[in-house]
């Protein structure tokens, strides 16, 4: 889900003002952005060196310096935190008062498939929901009015789709995604006529081209908005040719510690409003993120582990002043094809209830099998095998096999990252649907 309407429901006098802020700074004159991002600044690290017993160890010594560093928007002198010292410091991250602002824990499992838990509040669970409203406004949808969602929904008793009626929704399977059932998905979406289609960037890759080589007139909806992979160019051609509607993309996490989207001219913006974004190296670096609005459990400087590349200093004709991102690497994963015909991306989320397993990468070599490269935790337990296992097969079903392996560590790759999924009969279909399609999906 996009975002959560019990939060609407909790605070939707606090999310329409913060929404109605957001809706007025995007217009406003880049120094005054600046006194705002600076004034959240001082105010997260003060909280965070104060209240929080982590950082008033690893971030005290540096108060004297934090004047310098708010003015100049500049906190390279502090130390980075990472997803394992979330898992190994948890409880010492937690504000003493973290009560007082609705704590509650939630589960990430990143692109690596590494189960981390987290503390969100109320303050977070405002700013998110009235951000991720303002991304949807940038691709024309109003609250209230219908989007289509081919992302995350778990399809329940065979179903392929799912009518949340307040949202106003319809939740298209992406885990049930075979070839024969695509003219039901473009039957149904022509009937509901969206504003806004969100979709995985693999998921709705193949939809355009199985609509393509069906020769099915395709569903048009006001735009597309593609989310949580990396969208790469032989996508975003495809799309476009299929789909001649405004293409929109964002980035997130489940951390809330980052929010890049594009506007309408295809320029990736940081929402500054929504926490501080560094890249840290040069010309493409690692996205670093400050939190803004999470006061129960704030992250400073810390290390999503994807890539970005610096967008040019020159303002964006859409006239919004944020600064800008080229692109976006790091989440590019490969697609798992299964006997019965499934073809399955963002397998991440089967691995958030399995805090025992610190890393995993998914590996398949033949259509009838997955590997599980798993590397415990010291609190690894025979039930996070059993959670995960039952979770991927709601996502895959019962014709492929699972394997689970055991091992000390997993190498990173060339680029300095796990490939969470790498399936060679996944790339297989992508090629030859490619080729029917007359469109190379590179390497």
């Amino acid at each position: 889900m996009i975002f959560r309407l019990r939060d609407f429901a909790l605070y939707p006098r606090s999310i329409k003002r913060f929404h109605d802020l957001l809706s007025e700074s995007q217009t406003w004159p880049p120094e005054r952005l600046r006194g705002w991002v600076q004034e959240r600044l001082e105010s997260s690290l003060m909280h965070a060196s104060t209240r929080v017993p982590y950082y008033r160890r690893t971030l005290g010594p540096f108060r004297d310096r934090f004047a310098g560093m708010i003015e100049r928007l500049d906190l390279s002198e502090l130390p980075f935190l990472t997803k394992e010292d979330v898992r190994t410091h948890y409880a010492e991250l937690k504000a003493d008062d973290w009560r007082q602002y609705g704590g509650a824990p939630t589960h990430t499992s990143g692109s690596t498939g590494t189960p981390t838990e987290f503390l969100l509040d109320r303050g977070s669970s405002i700013a998110h929901f009235a951000a991720i409203w303002r991304v949807l406004n940038w691709a024309g949808y109003r609250f209230g009015q219908r989007f289509a969602d081919l992302t995350g929904y778990v399809p329940r008793r065979g179903r392929l789709y799912q009518y949340d009626l307040r949202l106003n929704c319809l939740h298209l399977s992406s885990f049930d995604f075979k070839r024969e059932n695509i003219g039901r998905y473009a039957e149904r979406l022509r009937r509901f006529r969206p504003t806004v289609f969100k979709a995985y960037p693999s998921s709705l890759d193949l939809f355009c081209r199985w609509v393509e080589e069906a020769g099915i007139d395709p569903p048009l909806p006001g735009a597309v908005l593609t989310c949580a992979e990396s969208l790469l160019e032989h996508q975003r051609a495809t799309i476009r040719r299929v789909l001649p509607v405004p293409l929109f993309d964002f980035y997130n996490q489940n951390e809330r510690a980052a929010l890049i989207s594009t506007c309408v001219n295809g320029r990736y913006h940081c929402h500054e409003e929504y926490g501080l974004v560094e890249l840290v190296g040069d010309g493409t670096g690692e996205i670093v993120a400050t939190t803004f609005h999470n006061r129960a459990m704030p992250l400073i400087r810390y290390r999503t582990g994807d890539l970005a590349t610096a967008g040019a200093d020159d303002p964006c004709p859409c006239g919004r002043p944020y600064r800008t991102v080229a692109a976006i690497q790091g989440r590019i994963e490969d697609i798992v094809v299964t006997p019965d015909g499934r073809h399955v991306g963002r397998l991440d989320a089967a691995f958030k209830y399995s805090p025992g397993i610190r890393l995993s990468r998914i590996v398949q070599h033949t259509i009838d099998e997955i590997r599980i490269d798993i590397v415990k935790a010291a609190t690894y337990s025979p039930q996070d095998q059993e959670v995960l296992e039952r979770e991927l097969r709601l996502r895959l079903g019962g014709a492929i096999g699972i394997r689970f392996n055991f091992v000390e560590a997993i190498p990173p790759g060339s680029n300095g990252k796990i490939k969470f999924v790498v399936s060679d009969p996944g790339r297989e279909a992508i090629r030859r649907i490619g080729v029917a399609s007359g469109v190379t999906s590179g390497s």
